[in-house]
């Protein structure tokens, strides 16, 4: 295994296991294992391993669908709501992309979904869950679709 291959195993490890809240933090996460890395060198690498800043920490983000808006937040309803948070202009994206995958008029939606539809605004989506029990199941594929999503 070649160093730049070894440091960006630390760097993902750190960040999947670790909160990090900074760059320096994880400096001194690499520090302690080794590795000195200067900050813009850390940045270049984080872009190439897809790490960015979500809701305060840094997480790993697959951005392997380029058109696809990225969730800030999620928020629960105890009655079978969901509101996602996206940036602003890109609620409409979000909410067709969730509607040609999840929702049952759509021929390539999951048949069992339990997301009835979406209502987009500018940087909010709400998703209405057909019953308060699938909700969870709901929550799951959000997370399956959006890993770095937190409750």
């Amino acid at each position: 295994m070649s160093q730049d291959a070894a440091l960006d195993g630390h760097i993902l490890n750190i960040v999947q296991t670790e909160e990090i809240a900074e760059q320096i933090d994880l400096q001194n996460s690499l520090k302690e294992r080794g590795y000195t890395i200067p900050q813009a060198t850390l940045s270049r690498r984080l872009k190439k391993l897809k790490i960015a800043k979500i809701g305060g920490t840094y997480q790993v983000v697959d951005f392997s669908m380029p058109n696809l808006p990225l969730v800030l937040n999620m928020q629960i309803s105890d009655y079978g709501l969901i509101v996602l948070h996206t940036h602003p202009g890109n609620a409409n994206s979000l909410a067709f992309f969730i509607d040609r995958k999840f929702v049952s008029y759509s021929p390539q939606a999951t048949q069992s979904s339990g997301i009835l539809g979406t209502i987009a605004g500018d940087d909010t989506v709400l998703l209405i869950v057909k019953s308060k029990e699938q909700l969870h199941h709901v929550i799951d594929l959000l997370q399956n679709e959006f890993p770095y999503l937190k409750k």
